[in-house]
């Protein structure tokens, strides 16, 4: 356990300072970012904060009053080995004014509500409305945990090496996450994007992508079908795209097409690019306006910045921007959990439910570490019929 990271999230915490530290897959060591200048953090669009420098955060659906927001890297503190003189310099830095929180506790459906809604979204589909719909439900767990949350973060990062593991701080937007989908990334010049759809716990005979069910490679399918559309629409033409295969994320296995150009392609256009990304029909559906509008009456929680994207940005040098998920939302009184899955024609609701079942149990499992007596994943009592 690294006491001195532990040391400047409790200080960034405590002070009410803009903070966010992110460790990328397959990277040993993290980066923290600390906004230590006066200015805006949250941002009404996406091109307000393309030329700035930091690290991002995105709603999934900035219509719904929510902003983007960007730390900037005013202090960089890299690795897990931090000094006391590093500490001493977090510690002098001015307090900013706390937060006003919202205690209001989020809407909890349970079994029966998530499988008619499943049923709901099934006969539209049914109808031509749409060919697929994401859904999402939230677990809250009651309680003041902020004070675990700088050493839940390195549990975070040792169990999950292949994700983006974040912790993000800025007054009261406060989430910790570990995402299995890149969105956007940029190196070299060279710029990746994933289709990530389908969802099993791991176990060896899942990672054999034959033994995957239509309903699961069609879910997918989307997806991908997709990303090749905004590809022409933004006429990149020689791009690279694997065959889809099973990717292990914790103890979740997913089915995922991994797809390859060169910047220069959409260079002049890249946040254009971005906004006709986000969010793709993995965490919305397809078509995605029309599934978007369907959840958003359908969801009687507000997804905040759950299946938003997030993280660093710096110019036209490197991008690695990640899909919100494994994340939970941290107040004073209370955590929420978001999951969901993806909604077809063939989906069965009780598999469903599980499926939001294991996410919601990925992170339990590392709760438990520090928080004892966490009911299994399905226990907790809804608060919405």
């Amino acid at each position: 356990m690294n006491e001195g990271l532990i040391k400047i999230h409790n200080a960034c915490i405590s002070k009410n300072l803009p903070v966010v530290t992110f460790r990328k897959p397959q990277q040993e060591h993290p980066t923290t970012y600390i906004q230590t200048t006066p200015g805006h953090v949250q941002w009404k669009s996406i091109r307000d904060v393309s030329a700035h420098t930091g690290f991002i955060m995105a709603p999934f659906d900035s219509r719904n009053g929510h902003d983007y927001m960007l730390i900037r890297p005013d202090l960089v503190l890299n690795g897990h080995q931090l000094s006391e003189e590093q500490l001493k310099l977090v510690e002098g830095i001015e307090s900013r004014p706390q937060p006003a929180w919202n205690g209001e506790l989020p809407v909890v459906i349970g079994r029966e509500t998530y499988m008619d809604q499943v049923n709901a979204i099934k006969s539209s589909i049914s109808t031509g409305a749409f060919q697929k719909a994401v859904l999402s439900r939230i677990r809250v767990i009651e309680g003041s945990y902020i004070d675990l949350i700088p050493k839940l973060f390195q549990i975070f990062c040792r169990r999950h090496p292949n994700a983006f593991v974040y912790l993000f701080k800025s007054d009261d937007h406060f989430w910790m996450g570990a995402s299995p989908e890149p969105l956007l990334r940029l190196y070299e010049g060279n710029m990746s994007t994933v289709s990530l759809a389908g969802t099993r716990p791991y176990a060896e005979k899942h990672m054999d992508i034959n033994r995957w069910t239509a309903k699961e490679v069609l879910e997918q399918e989307y997806v991908t079908r997709y990303i090749h559309d905004v590809l022409r629409a933004f006429q990149v033409k020689d791009y690279r795209v694997s065959s889809p295969y099973v990717k292990k994320a914790g103890n979740l296995v997913h089915l995922r097409t991994d797809f390859a150009f060169r910047f220069e392609k959409i260079a002049d256009r890249l946040w254009e690019f971005l906004e006709a990304m986000h969010p793709t029909p993995a965490v919305a559906g397809q078509p995605k306006e029309d599934a978007i509008s369907y959840i958003k009456k359908l969801e009687p929680h507000d997804r905040d910045y759950y299946t938003g994207f997030l993280g660093p940005v710096c110019q036209d040098k490197e991008i690695d921007l990640f899909v919100n998920l494994r994340c939970l939302k941290i107040t004073p009184g209370y955590l929420s959990l978001y999951v969901g899955g993806g909604i077809t024609l063939d989906s069965d609701p009780s598999d469903e439910w599980n499926e939001t079942g294991w996410k919601v149990e990925s992170l339990l499992k590392i709760l438990r570490t520090y928080i004892k007596n966490l009911t299994p994943a399905d226990a907790a009592p809804p608060t919405y019929s």
